[in-house]
């Protein structure tokens, strides 16, 4: 299961180090911009209930999902973004709460030598070698040649993420197509065609993996 940033900190801890590092919170509903990746951000931010997604519009309008973000996830400065041909933002996709603390905030000493600031530094270094790992995953995902290889590699990882053949996509499959970087209906075609051959079953976000040898 991945790091989160709390993991080992209770919530008596999680008080004292929000108040030692200056945090604050704000919450959000869907649909609104919570950052967005452009000039220098100093903060970096954690969801702390709710759903967000990393977004990418490029200067056609066209949509990409970078990042899905939930409950102790985190975006902003340690976890930036750059882009030459469009605006990436962090949006709200399920109401959150999310907090705020500043990169000097977290950089700086505790003068206390707080067993928990020790701990959470500890988490943020494991997150960060996560998600090295996670973008070269998404690199594999979007350097397969087809559509149909896209779909395969991705949902045979999503299958092992979750431990069995038969699991439900964490997003519409509107979502899916963005996440993919691909045409939503030539997308549905594709995984029409794959249940004709019976390689995969699917209902809606329920996707079943049958006979991968006849792929």
């Amino acid at each position: 299961m991945a790091k989160k940033i709390f993991d080992g900190i209770n919530q008596g801890e999680l008080e004292k180090l929000l108040d030692c590092m200056k945090a604050t919170k704000r919450t959000y509903k869907s649909g609104e911009i919570i950052i967005t990746y452009s000039g220098q951000i100093e903060r970096t931010g954690i969801i702390s209930g709710g759903e967000a997604q990393v977004i990418k519009y490029d200067i056609d309008g066209n949509k990409t999902i970078l990042e899905r973000l939930s409950g102790g996830d985190m975006f902003g400065r340690l976890f930036t973004y750059f882009s030459n041909d469009g605006d990436i933002s962090v949006i709200c996709t399920r109401s959150c709460e999310v907090i705020f603390i500043d990169l000097k905030d977290i950089t700086k000493r505790c003068e206390n030598a707080c067993t928990y600031h020790s701990v959470f530094i500890e988490n943020l270094l494991e997150i960060l070698s996560d998600r090295s790992i996670t973008q070269s995953v998404r690199i594999d995902i979007l350097s397969q040649r087809t559509l149909r290889k896209k779909l395969l590699f991705y949902f045979e990882l999503e299958s092992k993420r979750q431990g069995k053949r038969s699991f439900t996509l964490p997003f519409s499959l509107s979502s899916l197509a963005d996440y993919l970087c691909v045409d939503r209906s030539a997308m549905l075609r594709e995984m029409k065609n794959l249940r004709d051959s019976g390689i995969i079953h699917s209902h809606s976000r329920q996707i079943q993996l049958l006979n991968m040898n006849n792929a």
